[in-house]
């Protein structure tokens, strides 16, 4: 057991590591590009990002499949299975990568000439379009070798990796705009930096499973339906999402103005990056899961469930706090003035941000679901979320603008985390009362003492150095509430059974491997 801790404390602190540099690079080029490609080319460049973005639907869920299967084979010490699976794997995503090319090229014949006229003025934005659909296409296959380095759990090994690169990409885009500003050239340095860093990734995951083979020869029926059963259901999950989350910048684009879309992007971007740094400590969870599962510890599964949703919620929540309290200063900060662009940001974030911590322990739910392999249900309700978005969008938008947009992304998105948190616990046997006892009561508890000290302290001056301390002033109470609520003397009295005695194993929730596997 410390070791299985220990493994997943590392990839949850790997994968966090990565997205912090992540966040420090947007943090440096979103302003920065804004004011050298100008509000408009900006929102075009959202637009067509938004647009190619569907096209990493053809994923297909293969990756999700290869790290749970990766996972769970090297667990149970199974080379040849593991290989036969990575190869079936590798021939979907070569196939899907020639019908990115192909359809890819149809669509930005059709909107690449639509954007530009919009935008008034010939800016390149069908070449880079294409630079972008060439760069899924060639992330596709090279994408299995990142996807067996989570599933051995190398989460050090590749989170060096993305550091480095992220690095690369943003010294490229300083060069660009710097030298030849333009969407084109920005277009070239994403693409050979993906392609460097994937190739590197391949060199890594062969170290790291000396036996990894792949080829045509091991493909077989069995493999395939091992990967198609499990990937139909991760695909229609992704197809859902793609639909939330990329809609918006290309509705509000059409609807509202290039501008619009600009600035609604760089909300939702400001938002989803706070998810994302915490959805990433998360990431570990599923080759766990997978592994745990194939060895029968099924109440490593609800400990990982619970444990997981309530370390992370002491992490989302003062970032939602933050965004709530200190997010008019730092993007008036941040972003350009001109035409009250902070403002309408800060507003549609606000918005978008109901759905930051009931969202992060939604992943974690979604993480166990994964590495489990029941999907059916999730995928469902995911699509069902993805269709009362659109709607909802669609209805809003022409009442109420972006803002309406953003009220259309997260109430369906809050019903979707309840209604799949509320199925993982059922699926687990962990009933509500203690699901909510476990994993929400003492991030809430401990967050009422920032909402204290940042109710007092705000609204504090628009310079980094007042948002700073006015945001320590509240972290390092916070961070002592923390440590009270989980290592004081009444907890740990409960975690040594000194005052609940903890029932026997015959009364507590089962969850057989036979019943987790069903989907």
């Amino acid at each position: 057991m410390p070791s299985a801790k220990r493994t997943l404390a590392v990839g949850a602190a790997a994968n966090w590591a990565v997205f912090a540099a992540y966040l420090a690079v947007t943090f440096f080029l979103t302003p920065y590009l804004l004011r050298g490609l100008g509000a408009d080319l900006f929102g075009v460049w959202a637009a067509a990002e938004a647009v190619v973005a569907y096209f990493t639907l053809f994923d297909l869920g293969v990756a999700a499949c290869l790290v749970r299967y990766v996972a769970k084979y090297h667990a149970t010490g199974e080379p040849g299975e593991l290989n036969k699976v990575v190869s079936a794997g590798l021939a979907v995503f070569l196939a899907a990568a020639g019908c990115v090319l192909v359809l890819g090229a149809g669509v930005v014949a059709v909107v690449g000439p639509g954007l530009e006229r919009r935008l008034g003025r010939p800016a390149d934005i069908a070449p880079f379009m294409l630079l972008m659909l060439l760069n899924v296409a060639l992330t596709l296959p090279l994408s299995v070798f990142p996807s067996v380095l989570d599933g051995l759990q190398r989460y050090t090994a590749k989170a060096a990796l993305r550091v480095v690169f992220l690095g690369l990409r943003a010294a490229g885009t300083v060069w660009v705009m710097e030298t030849r500003p333009g969407l084109l050239w920005l277009g070239v340095v994403q693409v050979a930096a993906n392609l460097l860093e994937h190739l590197i990734a391949g060199v890594l995951a062969v170290r790291a499973l000396p036996g990894l083979r792949v080829g045509y020869g091991l493909v077989d029926r069995a493999a395939l339906r091992t990967v198609g059963g499990y990937s139909r259901d991760a695909f229609l999950a992704m197809l859902a999402a793609r639909v939330t989350n990329q809609t918006g910048p290309v509705l509000v684009g059409w609807r509202v103005g290039l501008a619009a879309a600009g600035w609604y992007a760089n909300a939702f971007r400001l938002v989803e990056t706070g998810k994302n740094v915490l959805r990433s400590a998360t990431a570990a969870m599923t080759p766990a899961v997978s592994d745990r599962e194939a060895r029968g510890d099924d109440g490593g599964v609800r400990r990982v469930f619970l444990g997981g949703t309530r370390w992370v919620l002491y992490l989302a929540l003062p970032v939602h706090l933050g965004i709530l309290f200190f997010g008019r200063p730092f993007l008036r900060r941040w972003l350009p003035p001109d035409d009250g662009f902070p403002d309408d940001c800060y507003r549609a974030a606000v918005i978008l941000s109901a759905t930051l911590s009931i969202g992060v322990a939604q992943s974690v739910a979604s993480r166990i679901l994964f590495g489990l392999g029941r999907l059916r249900f999730f995928a469902r309700l995911a699509l069902a979320e993805a269709g009362l978005n659109v709607g909802l969008s669609f209805l809003l938008v022409e009442r109420w603008g972006a803002d309406g947009v953003a009220v259309a992304v997260a109430g369906p998105n809050i019903l979707f985390c309840l209604g799949l948190i509320g199925y993982t616990a059922w699926a687990l046997g962990v009933p509500a009362g203690r699901y909510v006892r476990a994993a929400w009561l003492r991030p809430l508890a401990a967050s009422l003492v920032p909402v204290a000290v940042w109710w007092w302290l705000t609204p504090a001056e628009p310079t980094y150095g007042a948002i700073a301390l006015g945001l320590a002033a509240g972290l390092v109470p916070y961070a002592a509430a923390v440590g009270l609520v989980e290592f004081g003397p009444r907890t740990a009295g409960l975690r040594r059974g000194r005052m609940t005695p903890r029932p026997p194993a015959s009364e507590l929730p089962a969850c057989s491997s036979a019943a987790c596997s069903r989907s």
